[in-house]
């Protein structure tokens, strides 16, 4: 039990990292207190340009695939669980360290691009399938926020249609409500017609 505890605390310690702030602050820029004052991809963009957004993204999206490599070659082996159970753990601490990391008063970004990474591993096909409505959606209404909502709500039934495990159904369930509740915003911009368009990113 104790290696599932270490394994799930050591997804959650590298999701926490902030590559946004790691990014940014070198810079002279505090995502935290500047544009949407959100730590993640898109404002890092918004603040210093696509270049830094998009090493932003890499950084969140591998900090969730390192873990997953992490459980798959040292620990999965080793604990009597099965493997679906230990992997999907592993992915959603390592995305619940992005959405409230140890490094930043236990608040964070909004989980996405972590969300990507864990699930382009654990689930490739409907992770697809979701970054190509999350494409068709902001090329239909403008919003990134809006492509981001709907791929996350969608990846569940993606994964459940496509046949995955039913733990990594539960697991991006649970990840996609986070995700909204961390979108409540954007959501709130959306409705008073004041969320940025993604040209104006």
């Amino acid at each position: 039990m104790y290696k599932l505890f270490l394994l799930f605390f050591l997804s959650y310690f590298l999701g926490s990292i902030p590559f946004a702030l790691l990014i940014a602050l070198p810079k002279g820029v505090d995502p935290r207190k500047e544009g949407s004052k959100n730590p993640g991809a898109t404002n890092v963009t918004r603040l210093l340009g696509k270049k830094w957004g998009f090493f932003t993204f890499i950084g969140d999206s591998s900090k969730g695939i390192l873990a997953l490599f992490i459980a798959y070659s040292f620990f999965v082996n080793k604990i009597p669980y099965s493997k679906d159970l230990i992997l999907a753990g592993t992915a959603f601490f390592a995305v619940l360290g992005h959405l409230f990391s140890i490094f930043l008063k236990f608040k964070g970004g909004k989980g996405v691009a972590t969300t990507i990474g864990v699930f382009l591993i654990l689930t490739p096909k409907a992770m697809v399938l979701s970054l190509i409505i999350f494409l068709i959606a902001v090329f239909l209404f403008n919003y990134i926020s809006i492509g981001s909502l709907l791929a996350t709500a969608l990846l569940p039934l993606n994964i459940y249609f496509l046949h995955y495990p039913p733990e990594y159904v539960i697991c991006s369930l649970a990840l996609a409500i986070l995700i909204w509740i961390k979108h409540k915003d954007n959501i709130k911009r959306l409705i008073k017609g004041e969320e940025k368009t993604w040209q104006k990113v």
